[in-house]
């Protein structure tokens, strides 16, 4: 039987950020799930609502890195926050065309990875590694043929698509053509388009040394901006 839906739970949830605390992160880490409420009705335990797992694909900034640790990445906050139960699958560096070294993103074996974790709800999120690489249209083909992929994987989790963050610099014209691409895919797909903007835009004091990765601050933006658009 499937979980509630995302818009029931987060109807539900408190939409509070917090910081677990955890020292440190993995490829496919989980993160707790909240703890649930215990109160009483006429001296009888509440039966706690089952926590939906969610599993997250994306690049560098899903991957948590540039946070201090996994407790304040977006992904761990913004889970949290929404009462969902955390499966990190982000690799720095994926695209929806290429990964680390230029490599085409092998999508296959994502989606083998997801199904084996038989989440609830998918979240996908990335873009940035696209630029420069390849063109709107073809990161718009690949988008729709991953996110068709999930579907048949996993047809009854719910699939989300974040919209591709750029960093604390201008945003190049390419890049919005890269958005305006990401978006018809997911729209072609029927899938759910959580525009964000861009949360980085502007605040290098959100950014790391490199300039490319955000710190605790931009992770922290960046999950306040999931949620009020989830929320």
């Amino acid at each position: 039987m499937r979980r509630p839906s995302v818009v029931a739970l987060v109807v539900a949830s408190v939409l509070v950020l917090v910081v677990s605390g955890i020292a440190g992160w993995s490829i496919g880490s989980m993160s707790e799930p909240p703890a649930q409420d215990r109160g009483t009705s006429a001296g009888v335990p509440d039966v706690p609502t089952s926590v939906p797992v969610v599993a997250f694909i994306g690049d560098s900034y899903s991957q948590g890195i540039g946070a201090s640790s996994a407790g304040t990445r977006w992904t761990t906050l913004a889970s949290a926050a929404l009462g969902w139960s955390e499966m990190n699958l982000a690799v720095g560096g994926t695209g929806y065309t290429t990964s680390y070294l230029g490599q085409p993103t092998d999508y296959a074996t994502k989606v083998e990875s997801v199904r084996a974790a038989q989440p609830d709800i998918i979240v996908v999120s990335g873009g940035r590694n696209d630029y420069l690489t390849s063109s709107p249209p073809e990161i718009g083909t690949a988008a729709a043929a991953l996110y068709g992929q999930l579907r048949s994987a996993l047809p009854d989790a719910e699939l989300v698509v974040v919209s591709p963050i750029w960093e604390a610099t201008d945003i190049p014209v390419e890049f919005t053509e890269i958005i305006d691409s990401i978006r018809r895919a997911a729209e072609g797909a029927s899938v759910k388009y959580l525009n964000i903007g861009e949360p980085l835009s502007g605040h290098p004091d959100f950014m790391v040394a490199d300039g490319l990765h955000p710190n605790d601050s931009g992770h922290h933006k960046i999950a306040e901006q999931v949620v009020a658009v989830v929320g």
